[in-house]
């Protein structure tokens, strides 16, 4: 039977939010209310798809499309929006066995595909699945590219002198040595939220990165609905905040969103190590069963990534691309009228 696309509106949100917070796949970025904000600030219109068999939803799939002059694109997320995962969410997907969903999971694709077709043609689609989301296949097979991203994600059901012991000896030290010299690691609010953006704007503009912020109002609506998940740790030294982290708590999982950037006067050793070490250890006292340091690795050849330090395991995500002959090459060389799009 094949899956019935229905455009969900404000009157559904709780059955999305639902289902969101149900499905194994669904993050906190699905949720109807964050959405709305990414529609609010990308001026991009939102496209939030339930799949229907039976009278019955099977999942989601929010998409959000701009066009520009006369190219049409889709995005799940938009970029500069700081969501690291959007894409599908299957209801019931963990309950499942692996044939069931191999086949809910094409017919929904199938489903979806039309529906761009019919309704948006798009000329460019990009789609960045969630970590448990882990059967790209039906997007390959409708003719997506596929790239790999990766997150460090710590197991926090052991105890806490456990999961310490996993630092280097060098790098207790440095903890150690950073609290001896008056490095401390307080949460904040909205002030210190907005602080930490002013770090990283300030770390972004040294780097030439200005470009890859989100809008600062857009992060201020984001706060302001979502302040009893989002979670603000600050690193001050001599009364003087020097870095900081914005985290995330969303169902059992404490995710490392933005911030850490590097102190605009040297501090050695770093208060990004206090700082991570504090949010871990809040992270197991409020119950949270994973940390997981979102896009914390990549597949550039490094000497270490930062976040590998704590011994985590590593997981795989997926992002998925598909356009026309004339986007390929676009985005190929990267010219100045695919990043004005972008």
């Amino acid at each position: 039977m094949p899956v019935e696309i229905k455009i969900a509106n404000d009157g559904d949100a709780k059955e999305w939010d639902e289902l969101v917070s149900l499905s194994v796949q669904g993050t906190i970025f699905h949720t109807w209310t964050w959405l709305k904000i990414v529609e609010t600030h990308t001026k991009m219109k939102l496209f939030p798809l339930i799949g229907m068999m039976n009278n019955k939803p099977i999942g989601i799939f929010p998409l959000f499309f701009q066009k520009k002059g006369p190219i049409r694109l889709v995005f799940s997320p938009p970029p500069q929006t700081v969501q690291f995962y959007l894409g599908p969410v299957i209801s019931e997907y963990h309950t499942m066995k692996q044939e069931k969903r191999e086949k809910l999971l094409q017919d929904f694709q199938t489903s979806v595909d039309t529906f761009l077709k019919d309704t948006l043609n798009p000329q460019y689609i990009s789609i960045s699945l969630g970590p448990n989301f882990q059967d790209p296949r039906s997007f390959i097979w409708a003719g997506y590219s596929i790239d790999t991203h990766y997150d460090y994600t710590i197991d926090l059901d052991c105890p806490t002198e456990i999961l310490f012991n996993r630092l280097t000896r060098k790098q207790h030290q440095n903890v150690h040595r950073a609290k001896k010299r008056g490095i401390s690691v307080d949460l904040g609010g909205k002030q210190e939220y907005e602080e930490v953006l002013n770090l990283l704007e300030i770390r972004y503009a040294d780097q030439g990165k200005n470009d890859i912020r989100a809008p600062r109002e857009y992060l201020s609506d984001v706060y302001d609905a979502y302040k009893d998940f989002i979670k603000v740790f600050i690193a001050t030294s001599n009364d003087e905040i020097v870095s900081g982290t914005i985290d995330i708590q969303y169902k059992d999982i404490h995710y490392s969103w933005i911030g850490n950037p590097k102190p605009q006067k040297h501090i050695s050793p770093s208060p990004n190590d206090v700082i991570m070490c504090e949010s871990i250890r809040f992270a197991q006292k409020t119950g949270m069963k994973y940390y997981v340091t979102m896009n914390a690795a990549g597949n550039e050849r490094l000497h270490s990534y930062y976040a590998s330090k704590f011994d985590p395991d590593l997981n795989v995500h997926f992002s998925l691309k598909k356009s026309t002959g004339l986007m390929n090459l676009m985005e190929k060389g990267y010219s100045g009228v695919f990043r004005s799009l972008l």
